[in-house]
């Protein structure tokens, strides 16, 4: 019998899922992706996601403040409805309350909340709290609306693929983040990526409201390896990747510099940007670059989809071209 930690986080989804045989008549998308999405009677349709927080696993109380957490634990739930091009517009939020948790830091958590809520114009429409006997938990359900869906599945050989930001700022930050020592500027932007990352709304929206023909998206949450192994498994494509191309803030390149740090495993593995990956033919790639520019808006090509099937290759700046394991970015398990 295969143990959870042999199976993976992924590998336990599929498991789970696959024994599960009833889909409502009207879903347009179940189970394996960003968001579940389903028609309403506006013409529109609504995308939902859940993601849970859990003390020990995704934060930790002595490296985040509750204003941070708060912000933090709707900004990822926002990425999921970026993902697939959806608005968001509603929350519920669950909390799971330990002994060692005050009113004075829910206070200051719903202060977070309110912060993104009043960002994005988003509203928290309600919830539940339990008790929990060891750890703090924050659960997030979340709805939004799409006129367009994005979805993993559609990539197609000879898509380029492009991602919003820059790669491998939260991993680093996460790095510094338990240090004692003092931190510089580029230190705190890094960490402040890490605590609180920025949802791309925007950037989904640019897309959404364009005519430009995106094949597939996800947002990195895991890695870029990882979840572009994602699309390229859901799409049966593979895809190339150039290690030249991979954007880097200053503060990142800077930080790798002095330290002699080597930053490819952060821009590949390390999960937490909540940038979105997304792929769409070589066409539509002036008009893409239009919009960004003119949203003041970063977006970097950084591939091409391939032929070979759920085969993610890197081609490094040496010339030399490696595969990429899939599962080198994090898993819960």
């Amino acid at each position: 019998m295969s143990k959870i930690k042999e199976l993976g986080e992924f590998g336990l989804i599929h498991r789970l899922t696959s024994k599960l045989k009833f889909q409502a008549s009207n879903s347009i998308l179940g189970i394996g992706d960003d968001c579940a999405v389903y028609p309403v009677k506006s013409g529109s349709k609504e995308v939902i996601s859940t993601d849970a927080l859990v003390e020990g696993i995704h934060f930790n109380l002595s490296t985040t403040t509750p204003e941070e957490l708060g912000r933090k634990a709707l900004s990822v739930s926002l990425s999921d409805i970026a993902a697939m091009g959806g608005a968001p517009k509603r929350v519920l939020v669950t909390l799971g309350i330990s002994k060692k948790i005050s009113v004075p830091f829910l206070d200051k958590l719903y202060a977070g909340f309110n912060t993104i809520c009043k960002r994005f114009n988003v509203e928290l429409a309600g919830g539940d709290t339990v008790s929990s006997p060891n750890s703090f938990f924050i659960n997030v359900a979340i709805i939004g609306e799409a006129n367009r869906v994005f979805t993993r599945r559609g990539a197609k050989p000879g898509d380029l693929i492009f991602v919003t930001g820059t790669l491998g700022d939260s991993s680093l930050g996460l790095k510094f983040l338990s240090k004692k020592t003092k931190r510089s500027k580029d230190h705190n932007f890094l960490v402040g990526r890490h605590l609180d990352p920025t949802p791309r709304v925007q950037e989904a929206h640019i897309l959404a409201r364009s005519r430009i023909n995106i094949t597939s998206m996800i947002d990195i949450s895991d890695g870029l390896a990882q979840d572009l192994h994602h699309i390229c498994k859901a799409s049966s494509v593979g895809a190339r990747i150039q290690e030249s191309q991979l954007p880097q803030s200053p503060e990142f390149s800077r930080t790798c510099n002095r330290n002699k740090i080597n930053p490819l495993p952060f821009l590949l593995n390390g999960g937490e940007d909540y940038e979105l990956l997304f792929t769409l033919p070589s066409d539509g790639v002036k008009n893409l670059k239009r919009q960004f520019l003119k949203a003041k808006a970063l977006v970097t090509q950084i591939g091409e989809i391939t032929l070979k099937p759920k085969k993610v290759s890197l081609e490094k700046s040496d010339g030399r071209n490696i595969f990429l394991p899939e599962s080198e970015g994090f898993n819960h398990f």
